[in-house]
């Protein structure tokens, strides 16, 4: 019976050990998490291609959630609390973050802009000709030079690290490459009268630059508002004279005037696509590649 009672009480502390040990290496994790530097994304797209290529090495979060507008995004004094802890701000640029210029002066955090590396296509009409148009990341072939700026840009924070990034950069671009040969293929195949991209806002200049698409807009870029009976008549005259098969619209945005396109034209509506924003984990864009994935293959199935 003494036999008995040791070996029970010597499994007993066997097991509060176990158990004391898995606790202690959970409060390291902890420790060690909280322990990493945070970067600061201004927006959900740019926060996920970051951490793409940094992996592990930094905690990346983004100021603005998924499904919201960014433009004219107004910073809440919970963003400023939580950017106070971040070491570095990441933008895009090029007039997309309008809010980004007083949000960062508020702060003292060092500050990244990807477009100061990337050349611009120029909005060619209304309050917004010769201003360039923000949306780069909209294209794979762009995204691509994006994974470059950042890995550059993370290594010069973290240069005893630049082999991993730039080996996180690599995997990611072939990914990115896939997409783009993917839809290189499908534009290379498709009939040249059939190549019209329509959409809401005038975000897609550098898909259809890059893939060679003819882009039609209802507004220029963060310019709802500005929708004209002028721009509209524009719009449905051509989608009928050249017989566009589908117009879409973007997720952030009302489609109803898109609808009016449709219903006036007897084009199909495509879908909304994601733009400024990525879904949520259970949406179709609830990533950048997945992002791409969805907009493409929308795109494929409406102009086919």
């Amino acid at each position: 019976m003494l036999d008995m009672r040791k070996k029970i009480l010597f499994l007993s502390l066997l097991l509060l050990l176990s158990l004391a040990s898995g606790s202690c290496k959970r409060i390291s994790n902890k420790n060690e998490s909280e322990s990493k530097e945070v970067i600061l994304a201004s927006f959900t797209v740019l926060a996920n291609i970051i951490s793409n290529v940094s992996k592990d090495e930094f905690i990346v979060r983004s100021i603005t959630k998924p499904g919201v507008e960014v433009h004219g995004y107004q910073p809440t004094p919970s963003d400023l609390v939580n950017a106070s802890s971040a070491f570095v701000f990441i933008d895009n640029g090029f007039g997309f973050e309008l809010w980004a210029e007083k949000f960062v002066s508020n702060l003292k955090v060092k500050r990244i802009t990807v477009a100061e590396d990337l050349d611009p296509i120029f909005i060619s009409e209304d309050f917004y000709k010769g201003k360039p148009n923000p949306h780069a990341w909209i294209s794979p072939k762009r995204g691509m030079l994006y994974v470059d700026i950042l890995v550059d840009s993370l290594s010069e924070l973290r240069p005893s690290k630049r082999t991993l990034f730039e080996e996180n950069g690599k995997i990611y671009k072939d990914k990115l490459s896939k997409i783009d040969k993917e839809f290189s293929l499908f534009i290379n195949n498709l009939n040249k009268d059939r190549r019209y991209l329509v959409t809401c806002e005038g975000a897609f200049s550098y898909l259809t630059n890059d893939y060679g698409l003819e882009e039609v807009y209802l507004w220029p870029v963060n310019a709802e508002s500005q929708i004209t009976p002028k721009r509209m008549t524009r719009t449905i005259s051509l989608v009928k004279e050249k017989n566009v098969p589908s117009v879409f619209c973007e997720s952030t945005v009302s489609k109803e005037s898109q609808m009016v396109v449709a219903n006036e034209t007897g084009a199909n509506f495509g879908g909304n696509l994601f733009v400024d924003s990525l879904s949520d984990d259970s949406g179709p864009a609830g990533s950048y590649i997945k992002m791409l994935e969805h907009n493409l293959d929308l795109i494929k199935k409406g102009l086919f």
